[in-house]
C-alpha cells in the first residue's frame, strides 16, 4: 500500500481506528503492536476490551514505529523508548513556540 492510499484512509466519525487497521497501515506485526501497547507506546481507547480501538492519531505513531523498525531494526522496547523521546521533544517544541509567540506579542505591545 502506498503513502497516498494511507493518507486517504477514512476513519469512522469518532476518529477511531481498529487494531486490524493499525496492523494493515503501520506495516508492523500483530505481536509487535501488542508489545507497543504493553509498553504504553500505543494506548487503546479502552484497554480492557477484547477488540482494541485507537484514536485515529495513533496511526501516525504506529507508522513512525514501523519506520523505526524498518530503518533501525529496533525491537518493540527500543521503539517504545524512542517514541517516548519523540513525544517529549514535540511537547517541548510546542512549549517553546508558545513561549516565543508570547514574547513576540509582549514586544509588540511595548511599542
Amino acid at each position: 500500500m502506498n503513502i497516498e492510499t494511507i493518507e486517504a484512509l477514512r476513519v469512522d466519525e469518532l476518529g477511531e481506528i481498529t487494531f486490524a487497521q493499525l496492523i494493515e497501515y503501520s506495516g508492523m506485526t500483530d505481536a509487535d503492536l501488542r508489545e507497543l501497547v504493553d509498553y504504553g507506546a500505543l494506548v487503546p481507547v479502552d484497554p480492557a476490551t477484547s477488540s482494541w480501538i485507537f484514536r485515529a492519531d495513533t496511526l501516525t505513531i504506529a507508522r513512525n514505529a514501523g519506520r523505526l523498525r524498518r530503518e533501525f531494526d529496533l525491537d518493540p522496547h527500543g521503539i517504545a523508548v524512542l517514541l517516548g523521546f519523540i513525544e517529549r521533544i514535540e511537547e517541548l517544541e510546542a512549549e517553546l513556540r508558545a513561549l516565543r509567540a508570547g514574547a513576540a506579542h509582549a514586544m509588540l505591545r511595548r511599542r
